[in-house]
């Protein structure tokens, strides 16, 4: 599977390594691609998005998509992601999303790597 986004703004075109990809926030039509070394804001549909996606990605609200591999901690608060950020869990997705979390550490601790 090719590891590359095309993201498209106004103009603009750009690919984006998914893996590298930390979380994809949305708001009125716009995504928000954050990566560890820069942040992307182009215009779309997280569901159109998410389609390009792995399985190591998991939606946990209706305007955010976390890339497990950069989740560090699930609490009341939120998830915490390796660059400190704080982002929100819906309570209707909270038991998904610590279910797939929990599935994701299972794998990684079995084979010793993370994806």
């Amino acid at each position: 599977m090719n590891r590359l986004i095309l993201l498209k703004w106004r103009n603009k075109r750009m690919t984006v390594d998914r893996d590298k990809i930390c979380y994809i926030e949305s708001y009125n039509r716009h995504l928000t691609v954050h990566t560890a070394n820069q942040t992307v804001e182009v215009v779309g549909k997280l569901s159109d998005i998410m389609s390009q996606l792995s399985d190591d990605f998991i939606c946990i609200h209706k305007s955010f998509v976390a890339n497990m591999k950069y989740i560090i901690r699930i609490d009341e608060n939120g998830v915490t992601m390796a660059s400190g950020e704080i982002l929100p869990v819906s309570v209707r997705r909270r038991s998904q999303v610590l279910s797939s979390f929990d599935s994701y550490c299972e794998n990684v601790l079995a084979t010793g790597e993370k994806k």
